[in-house]
């Protein structure tokens, strides 16, 4: 089987969705089903991908979105796609030649297509196209999005859902959610945990400590929450819980990594309004190397998202055996495995309840990094690239 795999460039920035699809990438070249993983990107992310394109498996082959002929040609394909929406799937033949990745699939003899973000490049092409449908969260906090964000992700989950050949999600309350508000057979859906045990960065190394508390200045045992600064992330709930840590005369540090957002200027008016400045250290996007060495040098992993398909620094943090606490909400609870170390992110006082445990408690800590590692060891005995393969199998039938 020669496999597709679809890196699109902004995944870099995209909070998870880049580590995901490393994951899954390691997953699946585990398989000798599979002869060769051809993995199509642009150009701009051949340096993120050096170390994993030196498997004799992987072959990348780039397209320059940034030609204007490229472009044009992309936004006439759906343009013409979402215009004739109505009139069903007759179309798709037409404007397939359009379509600059048409033909390189074919050229490239591929027997599928995995695009493992919520949108695809190309629908009903001449393989099977599979897409990952991480989450509907529009239709679980709608005043998180503007009009042309729900508009935008409306027409594209319309098209995405039903007119990808697969679909792909990491967990049951996704698909639950896509069966709930899109008219699609439960058969085309296919359940596929992420590899929770593996490492799904695309570099191995880390950077000494040193070096980051100097580069950063930065003192060891700082609370890291990794995660774009996206509403849903609750930011703001863990600036409150910051601000009673710090009346309380608690010397901590909270650090965030991840891409800025516009709300982050929401949130760097908190910050100054809680008196936090000193405390706070948002380091935007680091480079891989620095982020792991930021979560093995943390005395505390902390997620108050209020929704979460799936939260990779809570597997890294497992991975790591770096205390950590998350919130209860979608897969985190069934994640962690262990109602002690999760909390209701909107309630301030439970969540620094938990923190303060998770800093000082040295019995709480020890079991918490014990239980991590549990679940990473049955973790680790599922091959969780055989469900990628049915999925792909289904597909292909």
């Amino acid at each position: 089987m020669r496999v597709g795999f679809y890196i699109h460039h902004t995944t870099i920035s995209a909070g998870g969705i880049f580590t995901y699809s490393i994951g899954i990438l390691k997953q699946l070249l585990k398989t000798d089903r599979i002869e060769k993983i051809i993995i199509i990107t642009s150009k701009e992310v051949n340096e993120k991908l050096k170390e994993i394109s030196q498997h004799p498996k992987v072959e990348i082959v780039n397209v320059n979105r940034k030609d204007p002929m490229v472009k044009l040609r992309l936004i006439c394909y759906f343009s013409l796609l979402i215009m004739t929406m109505p009139f069903g799937k007759i179309f798709f033949n037409i404007f397939n030649w359009l379509n600059p990745y048409s033909r390189l699939l074919v050229k490239e003899n591929l027997s599928i297509f995995h695009v493992p973000v919520q949108y695809a490049p190309i629908y009903k092409a001449r393989i099977p196209v599979i897409i990952t449908m991480h989450d509907l969260q529009e239709y679980h906090y709608p005043e998180f999005f503007s009009f042309k964000e729900k508009l935008h992700r409306k027409v594209n989950n319309h098209i995405a859902i039903l007119d990808s050949d697969r679909i792909i999600v990491s967990f049951a309350h996704v698909k639950k959610d896509i069966l709930k508000f899109f008219k699609v057979s439960e058969e085309k859906i296919s359940v596929c945990p992420p590899p929770f045990a593996d490492n799904w960065f695309a570099e191995s190394k880390e950077t000494e400590w040193n070096l980051l508390s100097k580069k950063y200045d930065l003192d060891k045992n700082f609370i890291l929450y990794p995660a774009a600064t996206w509403r849903h992330k609750n930011h703001l709930g863990l600036l409150v819980a910051m601000k009673s840590l710090i009346k309380e005369k608690i010397d901590i540090h909270l650090v965030c990594t991840g891409k800025k957002t516009d709300f982050y200027k929401e949130i760097q008016i908190k910050i100054i309004d809680y008196g936090l400045s000193d405390n706070i250290h948002f380091l935007d996007i680091v480079p891989e190397k620095d982020l792991i060495g930021l979560y093995k040098n943390a005395g505390l992993i902390v997620i108050p998202t209020l929704y979460e398909a799936g939260s990779g620094p809570l597997y890294e943090a497992m991975r790591y055996g770096i205390p950590v606490i998350c919130s209860n909400v979608t897969s985190l609870p069934e994640t962690i495995g262990n109602k002690n170390f999760i909390f209701n992110p909107n309630d301030s006082e439970e969540t620094i309840k938990k923190i303060k445990l998770g800093l000082f408690d040295d019995e709480f800590r020890k079991r918490n990094i014990q239980n991590s590692k549990e679940k990473m060891e049955t973790f680790r005995q599922i091959n969780f690239y055989e469900n990628f393969l049915e999925a792909y199998k289904k597909a292909l039938n």
